[in-house]
């Protein structure tokens, strides 16, 4: 099966698994707040969530050597179709611990599995490309997704907009079958997954996800309660993002691969400054935190573009892109585990929803740093 191909199938499989996540995923902090969890508790719970997860990713590694990487994806696939069902419940401690586990069990197959299929089925010299056409596949679907989940959350109620996510996640696999089988270099044991780190890779990684713990988690949940609370209103308005999005991302690509990546990198970054600043100060009109959300979208397309055409050129130079990626989003984990805390710090000593966003900027000058020294050829990640 040509490359090509293989990047379709795999494009295919992401579109379908991205949707579901939209119309459902998405608002699960939103449906947390509804179940009357406070913004700093919500993401007290995602922090747990990410923590179960990094020990878990360790525990998976024997699955991984035995069913590779193309199987490790499906399992993880499947696993997370099954989360809905207690999220529905998780006013209630029991089901909310067992959706928490749910999801760190599925992501730990899952996420190292689809990046290192993304970094080895992927051509360096149209990195931009594909990763531009993936965020607009994103960006595309987050525009249906919201306003789908949006509308059945609101006159349907979770159940039926759970039921659909899950079936539509299920749907999602198919294309993975049909691949072939993902040669992502040695399968490691525990001790040599930590025993060749990309330390800047690492670094940026680790960023990334303090940043996304306000960014990505917290200020949708910021978003609904100036939206107030309603579900629609908050479709609505990630549906408008997606269309920022979706035309940003291919033009960033571009950009990349015409060589002018810390060009793009520099600019991402303090527009990433800008659009934390944007957010945390858009709690007092519903109007300003629709601009922030859209603005913020237009800014994550670079930013998102910059970030992973250099994880995924470094992770396919290292002849094992899945260790490279295991270690990686250990790094995410952490780093997002502590950018939710940041955040419901923030939100718990201001009392204002949109200031759980402010510590994100903390990261931008790491995640700059680390991407902007690593200039040196990726056939040497595994040893930088």
């Amino acid at each position: 099966m040509s490359q090509p191909r293989q990047f379709r199938l795999l494009s295919l499989h992401f579109g379908l698994y991205q949707f579901s996540c939209a119309m459902a995923g998405g608002f699960a902090g939103a449906y947390l707040l509804r179940q009357g969890f406070s913004l700093a508790q919500a993401l007290a719970s995602f922090a747990a969530l990410l923590a179960v997860r990094f020990v878990l990713r360790c525990l998976c590694l024997v699955a991984v050597r035995r069913i590779g990487v193309r199987g490790a994806m499906v399992v993880g696939a499947a696993i997370l179709a099954t989360q809905f069902w207690p999220l529905a419940h998780a006013s209630d401690p029991h089901w909310l611990a067992l959706w928490l586990f749910i999801v760190a069990l599925g992501e730990s197959f899952y996420w190292p599995c689809y990046h290192a299929a993304m970094a080895v089925i992927g051509v360096p010299r149209s990195r931009g490309q594909e990763l531009g056409l993936r965020n607009a596949i994103s960006a595309a679907v987050g525009v249906a997704g919201p306003l789908l989940g949006g509308f059945l959350l609101q006159r349907f109620g979770p159940i039926v907009d759970f039921a659909l996510a899950a079936a539509i996640t299920f749907a999602a696999i198919p294309p993975l079958l049909i691949m072939r089988p993902i040669d992502a270099g040695e399968i490691p044991s525990l001790r040599k997954a930590l025993g060749a780190i990309d330390r800047r890779s690492l670094g940026a990684f680790a960023s990334d996800g303090f940043m996304s713990g306000g960014l990505v988690l917290a200020w949708p949940m910021a978003l609904f309660v100036s939206l107030g609370s309603q579900y629609e209103s908050l479709g609505v308005a990630n549906a408008l993002a997606g269309l920022v999005g979706a035309g940003v991302g291919l033009v960033a690509g571009r950009v990349i691969d015409g060589g002018r990546r810390d060009r793009a990198l520099v600019w991402a970054s303090l527009a990433l400054v800008a659009s934390v600043a944007f957010r945390a100060g858009s709690g007092w009109a519903p109007i300003a935190a629709q601009i922030a959300n859209a603005t913020g979208a237009a800014v994550v397309g670079v930013y998102t573009t910059v970030l992973m055409s250099l994880i995924y050129d470094r992770a396919k130079g290292s002849g094992a892109a899945y260790r490279f990626h295991f270690a990686m989003e250990g790094g995410w984990d952490a780093g997002a585990a502590l950018g939710c805390l940041a955040a419901a710090a923030a939100a718990l000593a201001s009392g204002v929803p949109s200031l759980a966003t402010l510590p994100s900027a903390l990261g931008v000058w790491t995640m700059y740093l680390c991407v902007r020294e690593r200039k040196a050829s990726a056939t040497g990640a595994a040893n930088a």
